[in-house]
């Protein structure tokens, strides 16, 4: 049997013979990878798409990994496609697309041409709250066959690490703020008793009211949408870790639990979103 280091070099060493991330580099500068298919072709991707952070982010870690300066190059390559996206205040997604690109990069290399863009995004990204809601507005269009006034969805949650960083980075308590906020509002008004959360719910703009909860991506709305339990694990404890705050801890051990007591008796996790 393999010990534990002996593993570590062993992935270590496929990681570096991989060539699957190395023929990215010819790709434009706007465009980038959405995932390969069965027979080795690639589904482009352009940097507005709200998985976009996810791949230079990977590749950061595989360069933190690995030590590997291939893959930091084609990290920061891919890192600075996303640059324009700074300014981009649609939507919430600014958190998943910088934080996981420019953040990553900016933890593991120290750089200074990575600051200005986290703070940039972030201060686009706390103009989406309000005070009168007390949350960030997830989404700008109306799905057909809604009213929504004001969506926001438990997603939102893993936005708040892009915020709640960038306001340590630059003593900006205005976004470790709002963060902070949003994580209170959510815990109020997503979750129900057994903790399993609502994807969405609509609030009104003029008084901060809740409008409606409901489920856009899952089965039904009083089901209990895989994906977004999984935001809100992470989100509520990315939150404890960076803030200290108890009640976060004690969400996240609820969420966590509920999802525990829902595995098969096997222990093995559902293999859908």
């Amino acid at each position: 049997m393999h010990s534990p280091g002996d593993n570590a070099g062993t992935d270590r060493s496929r990681l570096r013979r991989s060539r699957g991330p190395v023929r990215t580099a010819r790709r434009p500068a706007d465009r980038r990878d959405a995932s390969e298919i069965g027979d080795g072709k690639f589904i482009p991707s352009n940097i507005r798409w709200w998985c976009s952070g996810f791949y230079p982010g990977s590749l950061w870690y595989i360069y933190e990994y690995t030590g590997d300066k291939t893959f930091r190059e084609l990290a920061e390559k891919n890192t600075f496609k996303l640059y324009p996206l700074k300014q981009k205040g649609t939507d919430h997604d600014l958190g998943f697309q910088m934080n996981c690109s420019f953040g990553n990069a900016y933890r593991i290399t120290g750089e200074q041409k990575y600051p200005e863009p986290i703070h940039t995004s972030a201060r686009v990204l706390a103009g989406r709250f309000s005070p009168v809601t007390g949350v960030i507005r997830s989404w700008d269009f109306v799905r057909k066959g809604r009213d929504w006034k004001y969506p926001v969805i438990i997603d939102n949650m893993m936005n708040l690490e892009h915020l709640y960083n960038a306001g340590l980075l630059f003593g900006d308590d205005t976004l470790k703020s709002v963060a902070v906020t949003h994580a209170n509002t959510t815990l109020c008004n997503h979750f129900r008793p057994d903790f399993t959360s609502y994807h969405l719910v609509d609030y009104d703009p003029a008084d901060g009211r809740v409008r409606r909860k409901e489920t856009v991506q899952g089965f039904s709305d009083e089901s209990a949408w895989a994906r977004g339990q999984a935001w809100a694990l992470y989100g509520y404890t990315m939150m404890f870790r960076l803030g200290g705050y108890k009640c976060y801890l004690n969400q996240a051990e609820n969420i966590a639990g509920m999802l525990l007591e829902r595995l098969p008796d096997d222990g093995t996790e559902f293999k859908w979103s």
